[in-house]
């Protein structure tokens, strides 16, 4: 793996040196699990069955908001891309459960049944280490390409003008997965509503691609333009004409000059080229902590809170209602689709050079109110039809009455995507260094999985009434956005 490693920083081509091809590279490793794991979540109940799909999914956001008081310490010590080679093993325990409960067990065997609950608690786990590495990496990287700008440009006064951009990248590669996951659970589940080995064993493929793509990821110090690389390139070239010369005292000199750059690179290709902590596991866990206690946080959980809390109602408790069953596909298409776009937008929004940070910022919540509130108010309507006739109509998409549902859809997927790229953001903006990026997304993952699962757990209309349910999201909403305007970046 060293070896690779040390290839990759010598020998790969310029392109991929830069922080765009390694935000896009991210993507791809995300792509690839999550085009495994959006499936088997979405048809966990037709899978599984209600009760043992429920059982899982809660071990899974337990897990998963546990572990994430101690994810950030985990990633600074071992480091982004191991630890997300980890976190991705967790996924792929899941699958293998599935496949020995389809082999040898079934429903009715309770020891198979807790496997698959066990098997969440371990996703859950290795789930929140792979989202707090890939949010300390994709902020470095937008770090390293704010970095590289800036020496090559003169910004207005030293403003973010790349990160967003990088993170809009990610975003849309991301989300492409759940509409190839969509594409084969269409053509799979259209022949055969239960999950089969021959299905598991094509996900545990894709977990084991996404895996092994980790470690083609370059650590942020390894990264520079496409200029920048095409310069060592040409040095590279030098050095090996150099090498078949007579040895003069000039060449003894350049030779000497790449030979200590050389072995630079070589240190920090062995290193892994990762900012690694030097803190115990117990002081880390500290400074994970004390954010909680930051004012900057304690303004910004409420919104955390909101980016998890809303998707409970809007696919399950709202889609499951207001749309026949091949319906339902065809809207999660639109919802993506829409993510993609809000993503690649908002990322381009927040890097608009014309105005200040503040600026950028305050727009971005306005855009994200707007588009965000049009969807409830559209679901609203439904809900209060369906309060007022006592039953909620499954509209196919073949007929007019889908429109006003589809609209809500497709505004809550640019809504989700354009709040998840500017926490991002403003977390990049808030802090610097890789600890600390690690530390404020441990923090992030740890409110919105909270706001999961106590979205899924309000869910049954035993509970709390669907119209209710939209209230609460509403309010959060609200409160979020409010409280959130007043830790805008100060630039």
């Amino acid at each position: 793996m060293g070896a690779l490693k040390r290839h990759l920083v010598r020998r790969a081509l310029s392109w991929y040196h830069t922080p765009q091809a390694q935000a896009a590279a991210l993507g791809v490793v995300f792509f690839f699990v999550f085009a495994a794991y959006t499936t088997i979540q979405f048809y966990s109940a037709s899978t599984y069955g209600a009760d043992l799909a429920a059982d899982s999914v809660s071990a899974i956001y337990l897990a998963f908001t546990v572990t994430c008081l101690f994810s950030p310490a985990i990633i600074n010590k071992w480091g982004c891309r191991l630890s997300m080679f980890v976190g991705i093993l967790g996924y792929s325990s899941l699958v293998l459960a599935s496949l020995i409960y389809f082999l040898y067990g079934g429903k009715d065997v309770r020891w198979a049944r807790w496997l698959l609950v066990a098997a969440g608690a371990v996703l859950g786990c290795g789930a929140s280490i792979l989202w707090t590495a890939q949010g300390r990496l994709i902020l470095q990287y937008a770090s390293k390409a704010e970095e590289l700008e800036s020496s090559g440009t003169t910004q207005m006064g030293g403003e973010k003008m790349q990160t967003g951009k990088l993170l809009g990248l990610f975003w849309a590669i991301f989300q492409c997965s759940s509409l190839v996951g969509g594409t084969i659970s269409f053509i799979y589940y259209g022949q055969k509503p239960q999950g089969s080995t021959g299905l598991y064993a094509l996900f545990l493929a894709f977990l084991i691609l996404g895996a092994l793509s980790t470690q083609l990821l370059l650590p942020p110090s390894m990264l520079g333009s496409s200029s920048h690389e095409r310069g060592d390139a040409t040095i590279r070239k030098q050095k090996d004409l150099e090498m078949i010369t007579e040895q003069t005292p000039l060449t003894v000199d350049s030779n000497a000059d790449y030979d200590r750059a050389d072995s630079r690179l070589t240190d920090a290709g062995s290193k892994g080229g990762e900012e690694m902590s030097n803190q115990s596991w117990l002081q880390e866990a500290q400074e994970t902590l004390k954010l909680f206690a930051t004012e900057k946080m304690v303004c910004l959980s409420i919104l955390f809170f909101y980016t998890g809390f809303n998707q409970p109602y809007q696919q399950a408790t709202f889609g499951n209602r207001f749309f026949t069953r091949r319906t339902i596909g065809a809207e999660l298409i639109i919802f993506h689709l829409m993510e993609i776009v809000g993503g690649i937008v908002s990322g381009w929004w927040l890097d608009n050079g014309g105005i200040n940070c503040r600026q950028r910022a305050t727009l971005c919540l306005g855009a994200f109110v707007i588009i965000n509130g049009a969807g409830n108010v559209l679901a609203a309507v439904q809900e209060y039809d369906a309060r007022e006739s006592g039953l909620a109509t499954a509209h196919d998409i073949a007929d007019l009455a889908a429109i006003s549902p589809s609209l809500a859809f497709a505004c809550w997927g640019f809504a989700d995507a354009q709040i998840q790229v500017y926490c991002y953001w403003l977390m990049g903006s808030f802090y610097t260094s890789g600890s600390q990026h690690a530390r404020a997304v441990g923090f992030y993952k740890l409110v919105q999985s909270l706001g999961t699962s106590v979205g899924f757990f309000l869910i049954p209309a035993s509970r709390l009434e669907p119209l209710s349910q939209l209230v609460c999201s509403s309010l959060v909403f609200i409160a979020g956005t409010g409280l959130s305007t007043a830790q805008s970046p100060n630039e």
